[in-house]
């Protein structure tokens, strides 16, 4: 399995997998389902060539907040990210996790 460059992702990498399967390693033998439920470029600084911005992922059926940390995302194009990842709440559908690339 390939890694993203972070470097280089940007927000055009989610956008188009709006409501599609992520999957969120919250330890090793804990695989959660997620989707992205949203994408919002931010106008912050970015020392990248790329803009800022956030991505929503929202956990199929699971409403077990899980602490903020890196964990490993795999993309629905197969590469994965580790990446800084900060629970905002739940909602009927489940668990919401917000990851920030500036």
């Amino acid at each position: 399995m390939e890694a993203y460059d972070l470097s280089q992702i940007t927000s055009a990498d989610f956008t188009s997998y709006l409501q599609e399967p992520v999957y969120i390693h919250f330890a090793e033998n804990l695989i959660v389902q997620a989707v992205v439920k949203g994408v919002t470029e931010l106008n912050g600084y970015s020392p990248l060539e790329r803009k800022s911005f956030s991505i929503e992922l929202q956990t199929t059926g699971d409403h077990q907040p899980r602490n903020q940390g890196i964990y490993r995302i795999i993309h629905p194009s197969g590469k994965f990210l580790d990446v800084f990842t900060v629970p905002v709440g739940r909602d009927a559908g489940g668990m919401l996790y917000e990851v920030l690339f500036s």
